[in-house]
């Protein structure tokens, strides 16, 4: 079945006027802010396959799965007459001991996609996500916020705003809460199996009103896209992965200019019940201990990467969860039922 890379190449030649940026493109355009365009792209315009030739002359891509897949697009992407009209401009990066963050516009004529770069997998980008359960807005909203109102001019007539993971909350959150004179000229929200919201801000008007603009896709065992309170207005994809893998993109199947539409599978549908309970349960203030512990003693125990639990035995897991002091013993099965349903899951 056809992926992004077989777009790629059988519509390197399209142009937009003959087929219109759809749902594949903006998969396409989510992807690149993924990559670092530090000392590339500024404030300034760029010619984005210019760009593309220079980036692959100079940088280096970090070497996991999605970047991998990543780099290969890349590569078609430079050969691509539809996209040779693009430019890219504002690339911003932030890595430090509070967020991680970057985001890129393309530009198309009158037309720009705001790309927000989702979670690199590591412990501090995953605990970002985990923090949304319990705070807003976290450091990376508020700076997505002031990206969108900072780099939108009044040349920018139509606007598309879209991110993967945690960039797709990005894109909302920054379509939300931006001025009121850019929020009139967005066109659509695209979020790629990205996380929701806590329950005022679902709740709240500015949710209600971006949510007609709202394009979101989940794959069939969506874990990330089904994290939190969000719209049930989403398009389940087919994909060539299982488990955790089926995050990456690179993975959904399309026909043409669509993604192949599937169904959310059992154990997506067990995660979301679970998920559910929990908030039944605990309030706000129970989430913060719980997330601030869970992620001190993961890097603690030097866990870089949640990969990296996939590596150690159950019972290794079990000894460091079990030795916290500073939580309850319900608390702590929690815990173990949570991780135990999270490596089962990417080892489907």
């Amino acid at each position: 079945m056809y992926t992004v890379k077989d777009y790629l190449k059988y519509y390197k030649d399209v142009s937009f006027n003959n087929c219109h940026f759809n749902e594949v493109d903006n998969i396409i355009f989510t992807s690149l802010s993924y990559f670092d365009w530090t000392g590339i792209v500024g404030d300034k315009k760029i010619n984005l396959l210019t760009a593309i030739n220079i980036y692959l002359n100079e940088k280096k891509t970090p070497n996991t799965p999605i970047m991998k897949d990543n780099l290969e697009n890349l590569k078609l992407m430079k050969d691509a007459s539809r996209y040779k009209d693009c430019y890219l401009g504002n690339f911003k990066k932030i890595l430090d001991d509070r967020q991680q963050f970057a985001a890129i516009c393309i530009y198309s004529d009158n037309k720009v996609y705001v790309s927000f770069e989702g979670t690199d997998g590591s412990v501090i980008g995953w605990k970002e996500d985990f923090n949304l359960s319990y705070m807003f807005p976290v450091t990376t909203q508020v700076t997505a916020v002031d990206y969108l109102n900072n780099v939108i001019t009044k040349k920018d007539r139509i606007i598309y705003v879209g991110g993967h993971s945690k960039g797709g909350n990005l894109a909302m959150t920054s379509s939300m809460y931006c001025d009121d004179s850019i929020k009139k000229r967005i066109k659509y929200v695209f979020n790629n199996d990205g996380p929701g919201f806590m329950r005022k801000q679902f709740l709240s008007k500015e949710f209600k009103e971006m949510v007609p603009k709202l394009r979101m896709f989940i794959p069939t065992e969506s874990l990330v896209g089904l994290l939190l309170f969000g719209s049930h207005d989403y398009k389940v994809v087919e994909s060539t992965a299982r488990g955790i893998n089926q995050h990456n993109y690179n993975t959904w199947k399309c026909f043409g200019s669509f993604f192949l539409e599937g169904k959310l599978s059992k154990i997506s549908d067990k995660l979301i019940k679970r998920i559910e309970s929990w908030y039944m349960v605990y309030d706000d203030e129970d989430f913060e201990i719980m997330i601030t512990s869970l992620f001190k003693v993961l890097e603690d125990n030097k866990i870089k990467n949640f990969y990296d639990l996939k590596k150690m035995s159950w019972k290794d897991i079990r000894s460091i969860i079990n030795h916290m002091s500073n939580i309850d013993s319900s608390t702590k099965k929690l815990y173990l039922e949570a991780l135990k349903d999270f490596i089962w899951f990417n080892n489907k």
